[in-house]
């Protein structure tokens, strides 16, 4: 069966869509979910708790300083990782030599240039100052700080973050054991103060600081599809940028109602923890966030405050079920870093992982070491992932609605997914040729 085959049968009399209401049935009407303003999809459902689950006795704050990023010399050994680095170098130089697509200049100084607003950004400094002096306070213009209902006010940020960047935004009470217990070899710690400070030894968040705004930035599925590539790295650190742009933005306009807000994109915790709890998506096999709307082709951010909001609830799209069955980012990890488990597991790779939550635990040092190995790093994973579609197409729709209603059926759904070319990595020359829309990316996908 073809593609435009699959298409009719699934939008046909004796299709999934229309075979005695099949997929539909009891479900005709769009949710009360679906007609909010930053509602999902109708098929994806609220929860009280997150399906993640977590031990208490065993779920604490992660100390930073077991990140793979800052101690890959503790997980891979210091010579091991010498030699790494010495043959990145050497292959670099070798791919410029023969001008290979994907890693010639033109495609390094893409990747490079598209981190240049990250990297103004830092823990508590830069776009991430966790407080601004030239910010206009409402005692400056001479009014009180800014009222409104919970609800009215979720809805204001969240029309905010939508206007400086996100392409979705939750809101939650968060949980403080997402926040790292260090960060920069400082404790972080929770003191009755007005507002945040940073001094030799700590990192101070206000206790009045308990909401925490989980936010999605898109990528770009044409870059992030040539993967292992600098197009695809180009890809990445385009979405850190708009992370950066974004926290700093509405950091600032949060303050400029009269609140404290603490901006953040990978640094000071779990974005993923957060997202979760806030109910933009759920833990997938890769072991990061997976949304119904972009799949995992997302990167998070999230900003901390004492502006009270109505908060919202965790979600179920039937994805927890899905990667059970599915295993495509794992099969086709290069250097396989991912669990081919059936089940989450409490058991961690490594003290790079945070214990205490049910997870398929990934091998980071081997991941990181490939980064290096195709010296442009890889996002073979997210561009695999069958929720990573660019296209509207209604039979996705339908796909992922049925997918979230009758689990029974995702094997089905991976297998043709797989067999219709998706995931297969792109062509880095051609990527110079598409007539890409703003950061490559379609604002509008997800929308409805």
């Amino acid at each position: 069966m073809n593609r435009r085959d699959f298409v009719k049968f699934g939008l046909g009399g004796g299709g999934l869509a229309a075979g005695g209401g099949f997929v539909l049935r009891n479900e005709q009407k769009p949710s009360a979910t679906f007609s909010k303003k930053f509602g999902h999809p109708w098929w994806v459902k609220e929860i009280d708790k997150p399906k993640l689950a977590v031990d208490n006795n065993s779920y604490t704050r992660f100390n930073s300083m077991n990140n793979v990023f800052g101690s890959m010399s503790k997980y891979y050994g210091m010579e091991k990782l010498k030699e790494l680095r010495k043959r990145s170098r050497e292959k670099t130089a070798q791919y410029f030599r023969e001008e290979r697509p994907g890693f010639r200049l033109e495609d390094r100084a893409l990747s490079d240039a598209a981190w240049v607003i990250s990297r103004l950004g830092g823990l508590n400094r830069g776009t991430r100052a966790w407080t601004s002096e030239n910010v206009r306070t409402p005692e400056e213009r001479g009014v009180e700080k800014y009222s409104a209902s919970p609800e009215e006010v979720a809805r204001v940020i969240k029309a905010a973050a939508r206007y400086f960047g996100a392409a979705t935004v939750g809101v939650t009470v968060y949980d403080r054991r997402h926040i790292n217990a260090t960060e920069r070899r400082k404790n972080i710690v929770f003191e009755a103060v007005d507002e945040p400070y940073e001094e030799d030894e700590k990192l101070v968040i206000p206790d009045k600081c308990k909401y925490a705004i989980a936010l999605t930035v898109q990528m770009s599925l044409d870059n992030i599809a040539c993967s292992p590539s600098a197009i695809s790295g180009a890809g990445s650190s385009l979405g850190y940028s708009r992370c950066e742009f974004l926290v700093a933005g509405l950091a600032h306009f949060i303050r400029g109602l009269g609140y404290v807000a603490i901006p953040s994109v990978n640094d000071l915790g779990s974005s993923v923890g957060i997202a979760v709890d806030a109910g933009l998506g759920e833990l997938g096999r890769t072991n990061r966030l997976i949304t119904p709307e972009f799949g995992p082709m997302v990167r998070l951010c999230k900003v901390i405050t004492d502006l009270p909001m109505a908060v919202d609830k965790p979600i179920d799209f039937g994805l927890m079920e899905f990667c059970k069955v599915c295993k495509r980012c794992a099969e086709a990890c290069p250097p396989n870093c991912l669990s081919f488990d059936d089940e989450p597991s409490f058991k961690i790779k490594g003290p790079w992982n945070n214990p205490g939550h049910q997870a398929w635990y990934e091998d980071s040092p081997k991941c990181l070491a490939y980064w290096s190995e195709s010296t442009a790093g890889c996002s073979v994973c997210l561009a695999v992932c069958p929720w990573t579609k660019k296209d509207k197409t209604m039979i996705h729709d339908i796909v992922k609605a049925t997918s979230a209603k009758i689990p029974a059926l995702d094997r089905f759904f991976t297998s043709m997914d797989e067999a219709f070319g998706y995931g297969r990595q792109k062509s880095v020359e051609q990527w110079w040729h598409l007539d890409l829309p703003e950061y490559g990316i379609d604002t509008m996908q997800g929308k409805g």
